[in-house]
């Protein structure tokens, strides 16, 4: 499935100790997105079922991608574009910003582009053509954003419920005094109000349910330190303050998956490496491979991750 060699990393960040394991080593290319700019990329996550098919928002572009990585010599006549939305793309983070599926159902959260607000949607379904699908209807409104600390990544619940991560610089959070880990109904009207599964949040974009716990990696500003740590879904009363401070040089998270062997793997913009987190003692391992902005795991373990090139594996 692999296309192109890429270069081993195992670049060390002075956590000796840490824990690395299965999925050390080589990082191979899969298939470059020669119309994405980098840092555009983003949200990665398997497809439902046993597949090995990897979605992707292209952020600037408003749409979600697929690509089968079985296949050999894979181009972007290989890909298939799933749903197109109308994005607000002003300042460095706004766009689509985040997509997850229930019952069949794919969701997504975007900025609009007439209002700037930060929006959760129900997508229709692909057209008989082919066609992409389009927003059906509006999940919740969060209202205005600024250009940087939106959030905007999704997650499902294995209730059925929807996951946010918002931003600081938000309208809500403005309002509500931080960011925020939010759960809404997806059935809900747009003027919902979420439930507050955890505050004191700067971004926490970089996110992702394990089973009953939320996993989350906070970015940091000023003299604070960025965090990682776990909330727990059936009762919430993690703040985050309550989280580990990594105690490195920043990252700024832009995904966190779980890896084959259990352990968690947080994806850093600034390092451009994936680096398992170790929960005793806290603190982040060797660099796994590149990943700048996305990271999933395929059905038979293997890694994938974004990069500013395009998609590439890390075998288990």
């Amino acid at each position: 499935m692999l296309v192109a060699a890429g270069c081993a990393s195992s670049t060390d960040d002075g956590a000796s100790g840490a824990a690395d394991g299965p999925g050390d080593g080589a990082a191979q290319a899969i298939i470059e997105l020669v119309d994405s700019q980098p840092g555009d990329v983003i949200a990665l996550r398997a497809a439902d079922g046993e597949s090995s098919v990897v979605e992707w928002i292209d952020r600037r572009a408003g749409t979600i991608r697929s690509v089968d990585v079985s296949g050999d010599d894979l181009s972007l006549d290989d890909v298939v574009t799933l749903a197109s939305i109308e994005v607000a793309t002003d300042g460095e983070q706004r766009g689509l910003l985040g997509h997850t599926t229930i019952d069949g159902v794919r969701y997504a959260a975007w900025t609009e582009p007439d209002t700037d607000h930060l929006v959760v949607g129900a997508l229709g379904s692909i057209g008989n053509d082919g066609a992409p699908a389009t927003v059906e209807r509006i999940v919740w409104d969060a209202g205005g954003t600024a250009g940087g600390a939106v959030g905007g990544h999704l997650a499902a619940t294995a209730d059925g419920e929807l996951v946010l991560g918002i931003g600081q610089l938000t309208d809500w959070a403005k309002e509500y005094g931080s960011g925020a880990m939010l759960l809404l109904d997806p059935a809900g009207p747009p003027d919902q109000i979420p439930m507050v599964l955890s505050d004191g949040y700067i971004n926490p974009f970089a996110f992702a349910v394990v089973g009953d716990q939320l996993w989350v990696a906070d970015n940091a500003v000023g003299d604070d330190t960025e965090r990682i740590g776990a909330v727990d879904l059936r009762a919430p009363s993690v703040e985050r303050d309550d989280l580990d401070a990594t105690g490195s040089d920043p990252r700024a998270p832009s995904a966190l998956v779980e890896l084959p062997d259990g352990t968690i793997a947080v994806c850093g913009y600034l390092d451009g490496g994936l680096r398992r987190w170790s929960v005793d003692p806290p603190r982040s391992g060797n660099s796994l491979g590149p990943c700048l902005t996305g990271a999933t795991v395929l059905a038979d373990g293997t890694i994938v991750t974004a990069t500013a090139d395009g998609l590439v594996a890390i075998a288990p």
